[in-house]
């Protein structure tokens, strides 16, 4: 039997991994084609702040549910992946006023957004990969370590 702690963390990870996908494949590029570029600028400045406060907010309760499954109940790596998920959620959420202040600065800080806007894209593509295996870890096993939901 899964305990609720383990519910709260694969309806944590699935929404953040839902919430990933959706912005980074559905949302994002529809922005870029259907609004004019300060149009997308100030949608995108409104929703990527909450987003990676979602990220975060689900961080957190996987981690609380992570604990509140009782002792020897999850490997390690499903608390470490779900810390790394939490601290890069924040870690962009401080990367968002350095990206917005690279594009201001028009071509001078045209490398700078590049390279912070790069830096963002890989952490949410870390999100989505760790999200993605924990989410497989706790509802169906994971062939590498043949872990089984039922055996957590």
């Amino acid at each position: 039997m899964i305990s609720a702690g383990l519910v709260v963390t694969q309806l944590a990870a699935a929404v953040w991994v839902g919430a990933i996908v959706f912005q980074s494949f559905i949302v994002a590029p529809l922005v870029f084609r259907r609004l004019e570029a300060a149009q997308a600028q100030t949608f995108l400045r409104a929703v990527f702040p909450r987003f990676f406060r979602l990220g975060l907010v689900c961080g957190v309760l996987m981690l609380a549910g992570l604990a509140a499954a009782g002792d020897g109940i999850r490997p390690t790596w499903l608390l470490a992946a779900a810390a790394v998920m939490t601290a890069t959620a924040a870690w962009s959420l401080v990367l968002i006023p350095s990206i917005n202040a690279a594009r201001d600065a028009g071509a001078a800080g045209a490398t700078r957004f590049r390279r912070l806007h790069g830096l963002s894209v890989g952490l949410t593509l870390l999100n989505l990969a760790l999200g993605v295996a924990v989410l497989v870890a706790l509802t169906g096993g994971h062939p590498a370590t043949g872990m089984r939901a039922e055996l957590l």
